[in-house]
């Protein structure tokens, strides 16, 4: 089963140090880049999404879900904005 994460960069590392194939995506345009990428022969079985990320360009990673074929996709929760709790 092949394991890719689409994050904004800090969380990125934290995959790599595990060993997971992570895609860096802080503009729209990164995230439809990797995800016309993930279409190809070596594409995912599970993408997780970081929340940043997810909230770049949700209708087109909303829109893999329906869609036969393509990874089960899960939104990572982020950190809360409200400050310190």
């Amino acid at each position: 089963m092949r394991l890719v994460v689409l994050s904004d960069g800090d969380e990125a590392r934290g995959f790599r140090l595990a060993g997971v194939h992570t895609i860096v995506c802080r503009t729209r345009a990164d995230v439809d880049r990797a995800l016309v990428e993930r279409r190809g022969p070596d594409r995912a079985d599970v993408m997780l999404v970081a929340d940043r990320v997810y909230r770049l360009a949700p209708t087109a990673i909303d829109a893999l879900q329906n869609r036969p074929g393509w990874p089960l996709v899960v939104v990572l929760p982020g950190a809360s904005e409200g400050g310190d709790s």
